[in-house]
C-alpha cells in the first residue's frame, strides 16, 4: 500500500479535525442548518486544505455521505433525502463498505416511508451484494457484510 507524504498526512488530519469539530458543534442543528454548515466546511477545505484531485473527490464524498446519514437521522422527506442519495451516486463510492452503508440506510428509510417505491433501494442492495461477491472468498469483510446485508434484507423486507 502506498504511504502518504507528511504533508498529505497533515492535510488528512486537518480534514478529520474539522469534521469532528463540526459534528460536535452541530449535533442539535436542524438538517437545513447542518447542510449549510457542511457545505460551508466543504468550500473552506477545498480552498485551503485539500490539494490533490483525489483529496477533493474524497472530501466531497465524505461530506455527501455525512449529509445522507444526517438526512436519514433527521427523517427528511424524499425531496431532501433523495437529493442526498443522488449526490452520493454521482460521486461514487470510496469502497464497498460505504456502498453497503448507503444501500442499508436507503432500505431503512424506505421501511420508514412505505409510501415510497422501494425498487431503487432493492436495486442498490442487489448491486452492493454483487460488489461484495467480487471480494475474495477468504475475506472476513466479504462474509461479514454479506451476512449483515442478508439481515438488513430480512429486517426491511427488501
Amino acid at each position: 500500500m502506498k504511504r502518504l507524504s507528511k504533508t498529505a498526512e497533515r492535510r488528512s488530519r486537518d480534514v478529520a479535525r474539522a469534521f469532528d469539530q463540526l459534528i460536535v458543534a452541530a449535533r442539535d442543528d436542524a438538517f437545513e442548518v447542518l447542510e449549510a454548515r457542511y457545505k460551508a466546511l466543504e468550500r473552506q477545505l477545498l480552498r485551503s486544505v485539500v490539494k490533490t484531485d483525489f483529496e477533493r473527490k474524497e472530501l466531497r464524498r465524505r461530506i455527501a455521505e455525512r449529509l445522507f446519514t444526517e438526512a436519514f437521522g433527521h427523517d427528511c422527506p424524499w425531496p431532501v433525502f433523495g437529493r442526498t442519495l443522488r449526490r452520493i451516486q454521482r460521486l461514487g463510492y470510496s469502497n464497498v463498505e460505504r456502498r453497503y452503508h448507503v444501500a442499508c440506510i436507503y432500505a431503512m428509510w424506505c421501511e420508514r416511508h412505505p409510501e415510497h417505491d422501494p425498487r431503487e433501494a432493492r436495486r442498490l442492495l442487489d448491486n452492493t451484494e454483487q460488489h461484495l461477491l467480487r471480494l475474495p472468498r477468504s475475506s472476513r469483510l466479504r462474509q461479514g457484510l454479506l451476512e449483515a446485508l442478508a439481515d438488513k434484507r430480512r429486517e426491511t423486507g427488501l
